[in-house]
This record gives C-alpha cells, structure tokens and sequence, in this order.
C-alpha cells in the first residue's frame, strides 16, 4: 500500500470516528433533554412508581452514549482533544461523566459502594447499602447539554469538510 492510499485510510477512519462520535453525542444530548423533559431529577425516595428505574436508564444512557465518543474504540483513531471543551468548567464536567461512565455506569467500582451488614435484634439481619444515586439535576443536564453542543459545534464543520474531501476521491 502506498503512502497516500494509508493517509486516505487513516483519514477515512478518523472521519468515521467522528460521524459515530458525533451520534453518540447526539443521543446522550437527546437523553439529557428527555430528562429536563420528564423532571427526571431525584433520588429513589422521592418519586413513587417506576419513575427513578426510567431515569436511572436514561442517567445511564446518556453517561454511556457520551463517553463512548472519547473511550478506545478498536479500528479508529483516538477521539481528537481539539475537538474537547476549553474552559475549565466544562472540562471538569466532561472529566466527570467519563469517570461516572468508567466508575459507576459501566464498572462497579468499590469506591463507589458500600455495604455494611447490620443485626437488628438478636435474630434478623440486613445490610446498610451505600451507593449512588443515578440521577443529574436539572442544572447539570443543561450543562450537559451545553457541554455536548459546544463539541458539535466544533466537530461538525470538521466533518462536512471531511465528507466533501473524501466523497471527491
């Protein structure tokens, strides 16, 4: 294979990773306003129903739909940091849902989770649960949604340049 056929292989690589990131991200920003939607924003004692199993579904959706943009993907290129936030809030908030997604929404990790077994009189016993709660309140699913289009914006005239040169091949 020759040198310039490779830069047009890695090239139509990246540009995949970015057209299936930019859906990814779509998605998790579409979960999010579902989310503000519904007023899918509490913790489990707080809603009666199914009402917190249908947002931890959608917390986990957009957690996962997210960071599946910027985890290793076999066959493609890293996700470019160019196309990342800049400013140190949304930097903190996307270093956030990557760990949430590495930590609790796709890993269960002990720092995480606590159980604690417990007597209640001489014969019954339980268990004292800590765990987190899958939910985002109202302001962090606006950020998250601001967080997700700040990315778009960038990566999208990226990709209309890409599609152009790669379709004139």
């Amino acid at each position: 294979m020759s040198i310039p056929e490779a830069a047009g292989e890695e090239r139509q690589r990246l540009y995949e990773r970015l057209f299936v990131a930019a859906e990814d991200l779509g998605l998790a920003r579409q979960y999010a306003q579902h989310l503000l939607k519904k007023g899918w924003h509490s913790a489990p004692w707080e809603r009666r129903g199914s009402i917190y199993m249908q947002q931890s579904a959608f917390v986990t959706a957009l957690v996962v739909s997210y960071a599946r943009a910027f985890t290793k993907s076999y066959g493609w290129p890293k996700f470019p940091e160019s196309f990342l936030p800049e400013d140190q809030g949304a930097t903190a908030l996307h270093k956030r849902l990557i760990a949430l997604r590495h930590e609790v929404y796709a890993h269960s990790d002990s720092k995480h989770h606590k159980v604690q077994p417990w007597r209640i009189g001489s014969k019954v016993l339980t268990d004292l649960r800590g765990a987190p709660f899958w939910r985002f309140t109202k302001d962090e699913c606006g950020l998250i949604t601001e967080l997700i289009d700040g990315i778009l914006k960038r990566v999208s005239p990226k990709l209309a340049v890409m599609r152009a040169e790669i379709a004139d091949i």
